[in-house]
This record gives structure tokens, sequence and C-alpha cells, in this order.
């Protein structure tokens, strides 16, 4: 089981109640409106939906000058750095220590983005041979994917095998890679 940060030592960092993980950052509207939001409130009448201070809300963002807009956008950059310094710094460990499964794809997802683990290689001789295609932008992904299969049935045996001996290096290369990350 994690433990989790005290708010104490590192107030930047927001917990979800459920979340051993930071929440993820905010963009500058939302800091906005978090902010704002009570302010409008209160110059409406009491039983005013929601939806109508939101609209006022918006309003005011829209009309809102570019100097003020970036006191938002300054907040959001560093919550998004301060984000991201805990995937950077965190331990790989956590992938293994963490029980949800949610919590575990999101881990490693955001290891993969900072170059932090090694992206997991294909299944496949096929799926490496689709993920190289260029698929036709006229054409909807179930289109092209089937255009891509019928191109690979049509590949002679010596490519599927080539493809697949591919795709073999590729994954031992992981699994020594995940190795030496997590056993120093």
């Amino acid at each position: 089981m994690l433990r989790r940060i005290p708010t104490v030592i590192c107030p930047h960092i927001h917990h979800s109640p459920l979340s051993s993980l930071p929440k993820k950052p905010s963009n500058p509207y939302i800091h906005y409106v978090s902010e704002n939001f009570p302010v409008v409130k209160s110059k409406h009448p009491p039983n005013t939906p929601g939806r109508d201070i939101m609209r006022s809300v918006a309003e005011s963002w829209k009309s809102l000058p570019a100097a003020r807009k970036a006191v938002y956008e300054r907040k959001a950059l560093a919550e998004a750095q301060q984000y991201d310094n805990f995937f950077k710094t965190a331990s790989l460990h956590l992938l293994f220590e963490t029980e949800d499964k949610k919590e575990k794809k999101h881990l490693k997802k955001r290891f993969e983005e900072l170059g932090r683990l090694p992206k997991k290689p294909p299944l496949s001789g096929y799926n490496l041979y689709v993920s190289r295609q260029k698929g036709n932008p006229q054409l909807s992904a179930p289109e092209n994917l089937k255009i891509f299969a019928q191109n690979y049935k049509n590949l002679d045996e010596m490519e599927k095998t080539r493809l697949n001996k591919e795709v073999q290096i590729m994954k031992e290369s992981y699994e020594k890679r995940m190795h030496q990350l997590l056993n120093p």
C-alpha cells in the first residue's frame, strides 16, 4: 500500500481522496472559474441555476484582458510543472506498489511519455506492420485497417518472418531494459 505524501510537506501536490497520485493539473480557465465562481454567484439572486452563473463566468473570462489571463496561465503552467516533476522523480516501484488498475495504467503511461520507461513492443509481426502503415485520411479507421490486413495477408512468408523476428528482438530488448530499471 502506498503512503500518501502529507500536504503539509508538499502543499502544491493535491491528491484525490482515493488516489496516491497527484491530481492532473488544471487549465487556466479552470483556475479562473474556481476563483471567480463564488464572486459571480454572490452577485446573482439566491436561486439562480448554476449554468446561468457559469455563463456569466465564461463571458467574464472571454472579456478578460490578456494580462489578467496571463496570471491564470502562469498558475496552470506552475501546476503542470509540479505535476511533471512528481512523475520525473517518483520511484518506478510505484508501478508495483499501487493496487488500483487505473492508477497503474496512468503511471505507466506518464513514465513512458517522460522516457523513464521503454515503450512496450508490439505483440506480433502483424501489429508491427500495421503500426508502420500510413492510413488514407479519406477512409475511416476500420476501413484503413481492412486494407492493412489485406496487404499483410499478401506479404510473402519471408517478410512476415522478418517482422516476427524484429518483434522478438524488440521484446527481448524491452525485458532487458525493464529488468535494468527495476533492479539497479
